[in-house]
């Protein structure tokens, strides 16, 4: 019984089969149908156009790369360019800026070596207490104060111009003196002894009586070597001059006095002042302001005088 019974159940469940595989067939087919009416193509034209489409978003994305790589590259090269033009720019400026901190390097070590100058000659024993020191104290105070602020006045160790003497005016002539004159003033000029040194004392103040005093007390106290080498300076007239000397009975003398009425040797030499005019004593040696002595005052001018050409000395 059982042998007639399983070869029914082999046909019914081969027919079930058979029919399952029909149905999934015909569904396949109407889907295959409906998505070719949707979409214009079969499926198999379907996987073409999606390797076509790949292929095309490969290439594009392959061009893309390309363009990128290249614009790399020629921003690459454009930074090496401006990077070697910024250097070539920094070179020159470089050798700009060297030369000028050359100059400015030169001119801070002579700033500095004339204030530890101010400081070393003028900061120890100042006044009359000592037998050397020709500055005040507050002389002293006043030329640090005045470097510390940049004045724009001639200092110690400065150069000391020459062709300013020219300009000068005789009290005789009432010329100017000239050149031939001027290199009998400027020892620089008339040889080569740099030991050799000129006194020059200096009032803008027109008909000073204290410049008056000061030549009468400098003719009769100093020693006659100093006092030769002293030239006086002020901004009076020849004729005025002239009256002065004769005032004081030394119109005959052999003093060295001239005028300078506009103040071109004043104004070289920064003897106007920035407050007040006054007197001031140089020292003049080896093209160089050697000692200087502003708000020079008539009181114990002849001990100055000594004192400033003696410092002179000692460093000549």
């Amino acid at each position: 019984m059982s042998n007639l019974v399983f070869p029914r159940c082999s046909s019914t469940l081969i027919t079930v089969l058979v029919t399952l595989t029909i149905s999934l067939a015909m569904a396949f087919q109407q889907r295959s149908v409906s998505f070719s009416y949707l979409t214009g193509f079969s499926g198999n034209d379907a996987c073409q156009k999606v390797r076509g489409n790949y292929g095309s978003t490969s290439l594009f994305m392959g061009k893309m790369k390309n363009k990128q790589a290249e614009l790399q590259r020629k921003m690459k090269l454009a930074k090496q360019q401006a990077a070697q033009k910024a250097n070539d720019g920094n070179a020159a400026s470089s050798s700009q800026s060297q030369t000028r901190m050359t100059d400015e390097e030169l001119k801070e070590i002579n700033d500095r070596k004339r204030f530890e100058q101010l400081l070393n000659s003028n900061s120890a024993s100042i006044g009359e207490s000592s037998s050397d020191e020709y500055l005040t104290e507050a002389q002293v105070e006043e030329n640090i104060d005045a470097y510390r602020k940049g004045a724009d006045r001639k200092f110690e160790g400065d150069p000391a111009p020459a062709e300013v003497f020219e300009e000068l005016v005789s009290i005789r002539s009432e010329n100017a003196i000239g050149g031939p004159a001027a290199k009998r003033l400027v020892p620089w000029l008339r040889n080569n002894d740099k030991s050799d040194y000129i006194v020059v004392v200096s009032d803008p103040r027109e008909k000073s009586p204290e410049f008056l005093n000061t030549l009468k007390s400098l003719s009769s106290e100093l020693p006659n070597d100093i006092f030769k080498k002293i030239v006086f300076i002020n901004a009076d007239t020849p004729a005025q001059n002239r009256r002065l000397l004769k005032k004081i009975g030394m119109l005959d003398s052999n003093v060295r006095l001239y005028s300078d009425e506009k103040r071109e040797w004043m104004q070289a030499y920064t003897a106007l002042g920035e407050n007040r005019w006054s007197m001031t004593l140089y020292v003049l040696a080896d093209e160089r302001i050697q000692k200087l002595v502003r708000e020079f005052s008539q009181i114990s001018a002849s001990n100055v005088v000594q004192k400033a050409v003696k410092a002179s000395e000692r460093r000549l």
